[in-house]
């Protein structure tokens, strides 16, 4: 396996604990005051918090393997990261939570405020954006 792979995949964890992180602050912090008011949006706030901390922390990841990774590797490793965050998404759902499987695809409905299937595809796409960037500021 292509070095670059291996060390996306150890970074993905990086990933995680970004998402767990900010989890753990919108449930202490705003969720228990928004939610009241405005219902769901803590968790629409926290959505795209999750995505700007993904982009951050990916262009950090890219800047500093600048040279391990060609452009095409980048969509092949945004697809492995989505999966990887997919699987472990719906087996803590699952096995910690204790959700159906009608539940957890409640998640995924946009249409009704539900933001991580934005989350989701933003995975697949950030590794090109950040890319991008690097390459304007290089």
């Amino acid at each position: 396996m292509h070095l670059f792979y291996k060390k996306s995949i150890l970074f993905w964890f990086v990933l995680l604990i970004l998402a767990l992180f900010n989890a753990t602050v919108r449930e202490l912090t705003y969720k228990p005051l928004l939610t009241p008011y405005i219902g769901a949006w803590a968790h629409q706030i926290s959505s795209i918090i999750a995505i700007g901390l993904f982009f951050f922390a990916i262009y950090i990841f890219l800047r500093r393997n600048f040279n391990l990774y060609k452009q095409k590797q980048l969509i092949r490793v945004g697809f492995i990261w989505m999966l990887m965050t997919f699987v472990f998404e719906v087996f803590m759902n699952l096995v910690v939570r204790n959700l159906s499987l009608a539940e957890i695809m409640k998640t995924y409905y946009f249409w009704q405020g539900e933001m991580w299937i934005f989350v989701l595809i933003s995975l697949l796409f950030l590794p090109i954006a950040a890319n991008k960037l690097l390459l304007r500021r290089t």
